[in-house]
């Protein structure tokens, strides 16, 4: 509090009440302001800190906040080793109690929620209570907002999709609001996948998509602009418009012409084609796919590899004979599933299908009741009931 802040201040330099108020007000007035019981106007703040020869600054700004600024800098800066989520909660630790009411005291909290992800995720969630708190007091509109949408991406981490689309109706009441540029398109991905797999409603999510690519056009913001094309691309295949979608992937591939986009951006576009290859039943789109991601060998990817295998093996002439088969398809699947089992719904759905389809050729069915337990997670709707029907036709 500013008047703590300032008796701590006189204190340390060995002053007096009396000294630090002459001229400036009552010594009555300065006790006063120090248990922040009144508050001092603008000249005799900028008196006092003259007087306490520091800035205003420092009379304004917590120097814990301060610390908080730096260590967050300090963790985000580009030039620092990686930081593994255990170390940055550890680092965050101290930050913790006493709280402040400050920016930086929200951006604590929220980093040490997201770097509990792994580890303790309930109490992430707990934290990013506590980060919009704070938020809201302080009536920072963009910051409350970011905070919910990363709930929502834990909710999803949790399985708990219900839980999480509620959540996002929730925000729908705010857009009366303006929001900066990147809160708004986070926003808009998540209403798309809010209305897509939950609510079976391809064209509303392609809708959705679509006004946050003329968006970025208009407002020249382009940070999201590989995920939105591709999930665009994604559920216009599910929509069944197979050429729409091909020519947004080929719209990202002309963006990348431009821009220096990551291996692993590039990756995922594939990734993204042999997905739709799928949809499809396009058997060389989906043999490209997988020999692609084969050759970069990224674990993230070893599940969509199974996936891909396993409709390859499922789909393959008789004759044909393949380097893999459907059993290390399966398996792959589940080498994988720390990464599905806490993704996005719809990861979470085509593995399960996947792997509801071997069960179907007799492969993978010893783990049935934890495919059956799974399905019960996802949301009512097209994917679920695909999925159930499979399973209900096991013998």
């Amino acid at each position: 509090m500013l008047g703590q802040r300032i008796k701590s201040l006189r204190k340390a330099k060995k002053m007096t009440q009396s000294d630090v108020a002459d001229g400036i007000m009552t010594k009555s007035m300065l006790s006063m302001i120090e248990n922040d019981k009144a508050t001092p106007s603008l000249p005799a703040l900028q008196a006092i800190a003259r007087r306490l020869h520091v800035s205003i600054d420092e009379l304004l700004i917590d120097p814990r906040a301060i610390e908080m600024k730096q260590l967050i800098e300090k963790i985000n800066a580009r030039t620092n080793d990686y930081y593994a989520e255990e170390q940055i909660a550890d680092m965050l630790a101290p930050y913790l109690e006493p709280a402040i009411d400050s920016y930086w005291q929200g951006r604590i909290y929220e980093m040490h929620g997201n770097a509990l992800r792994f580890s303790n995720t309930e109490q992430g969630l707990h934290y990013f209570d506590l980060a919009e708190e704070i938020y809201k007091r302080l009536e920072l509109r963009d910051e409350q907002m970011n905070v919910q949408i990363s709930k929502v991406y834990f909710l999803f981490f949790l399985r708990r999709y219900e839980e999480a689309y509620r959540k996002v109706d929730a925000m729908m009441i705010h857009q009366d609001v303006p929001l900066a540029h990147e809160t708004f398109l986070d926003y808009q991905m998540l209403q798309a996948l809010r209305v897509s797999v939950n609510e079976d409603d391809w064209s509303q999510s392609i809708d959705f998509l679509r006004e946050g690519i003329r968006y970025m056009r208009e407002k020249g913001v382009y940070s999201d602009v590989s995920n939105y094309h591709r999930l665009l691309a994604l559920f216009l295949s599910l929509d069944g418009d197979f050429e729409a979608a091909d020519h947004e992937l080929e719209l990202l591939e002309h963006f990348f012409l431009f821009t220096e986009a990551t291996a692993f951006e590039r990756i995922l576009v594939e990734l993204t084609k042999g997905s739709i290859a799928v949809h499809r039943e396009d058997y060389e789109g989906v043999r490209y796919a997988r020999e692609r991601l084969v050759e970069v060998n990224i674990e993230a990817c070893i599940h969509y590899i199974g996936y891909f295998e396993v409709n390859l093996c499922l789909w393959k002439d008789s004759k044909e004979t393949l380097p893999f088969d459907l059993q290390s398809g399966v398996a792959n699947i589940w080498r994988g599933a720390h990464l599905w089992q806490v993704g996005g719904e719809y990861d979470h759905a085509m593995m399960l299908y996947a792997l509801a389809l071997a069960m179907r050729a007799g492969v993978g069915v010893d783990r049935r009741a934890e495919v059956e337990e799974m399905t019960k997670q996802l949301s009512p709707g097209r994917f679920k009931q695909e999925i159930e029907q499979i399973l209900a036709e096991l013998s």
